[in-house]
């Protein structure tokens, strides 16, 4: 941690809240030792109590005015953060307040003779700068206001900390997105499976099959909770091989005509077939 890097950018302009709060948080976590400064988006999110998506538009605000440099350690990891905190000095009649000189927009320090960088389009005031400027890491930030998200830049999507995470859906959530895909071909090659002693399926082109076997399975998708496309056909299967146990559906039983009567994927995915196999009025026949 470098108090005199965290005390530096407090009394910089950076001209938007957020970057200065990433910007405070970066100087704050600069390990003096290493000189790394890798800290994630999670972290720099928690301490400065700004959205991900506030705190990726800040990092590339900063990036663009000058005040950072990222730099890609390995894939996959967080990057590391190489600070530019050298300052732009009140000039007049060609000399600062501590009677630097200014040469093409770029100043010295005469004490210890160090040339600082041109001024990046941002005020700052004057800072002590040691020589390991630009190897400058941060790793700890304080809360910012979360206001400034519409002046932040657009974010820059070849550099990052690290993608955003999807949010975590709920259990309704997810079976809410499973009701909406159903696997007609895969149900189908579990219904021969299963019942390899009914008529199979040749064709399964018409509106009112694959409306109906994709209307079961939103139906159960949501009753049963699935939560992913293989509970669906978990589920499926053990239908099946419900239904493979019923004598009447398979066609092991007589009716008075002396017929028997075979039910088919077509029938068995109807809504008042369906609800009635589920309930068991064709096993106790």
């Amino acid at each position: 941690m470098s108090w005199q890097d965290s005390d530096t950018v407090r009394k910089l302009f950076v001209g938007n809240s957020a970057a200065k709060s990433v910007l405070r948080c970066l100087a704050d976590h600069r390990n003096e030792q290493t000189g790394q400064c890798n800290p994630s988006a999670d972290a720099i999110a928690m301490e400065t109590e700004l959205n991900k998506k506030t705190v990726y538009k800040a990092i590339t605000y900063l990036e663009e005015k000058g005040f950072i440099r990222r730099e890609r350690r390995v894939l996959n990891s967080s990057n590391n953060y190489v600070l530019n905190l050298s300052v732009s000095r009140n000039s007049e009649n060609g000399s600062t307040k501590n009677g630097s000189c200014t040469k093409n927009g770029i100043s010295d320090d005469p004490k210890t003779g160090r040339v600082d960088d041109p001024n990046l389009g941002h005020e700052s005031v004057i800072e002590t700068v040691k020589e390991t400027v630009n190897t400058i890491c941060v790793d700890r930030a304080e809360s910012a206001p979360t206001d400034t998200q519409k002046n932040a830049p657009v974010e820059n999507n070849e550099f990052t900390l690290t993608e955003p995470v999807e949010k975590e859906l709920t259990p309704e959530q997810k079976a809410l997105k499973v009701s909406k895909h159903c696997p007609q071909q895969k149900l189908i090659d579990l219904y021969h499976e299963c019942l390899p002693g009914l008529p199979p399926v040749r064709i399964w082109t018409s509106a009112s099959r694959v409306n109906n076997l994709a209307a079961r399975w939103r139906e159960m998708a949501l009753d049963q909770g699935f939560q992913s496309e293989a509970d669906g056909l978990d589920f499926f299967k053990r239908f099946f091989e419900f239904v493979g146990r019923s004598k009447f559906l398979m066609g092991q039983v007589k009716q008075k005509d002396g017929r028997t009567f075979r039910a088919d994927l077509e029938w068995i995915t109807k809504a008042n077939n369906f609800e009635k196999i589920c309930d068991r009025k064709y096993h106790d026949r």
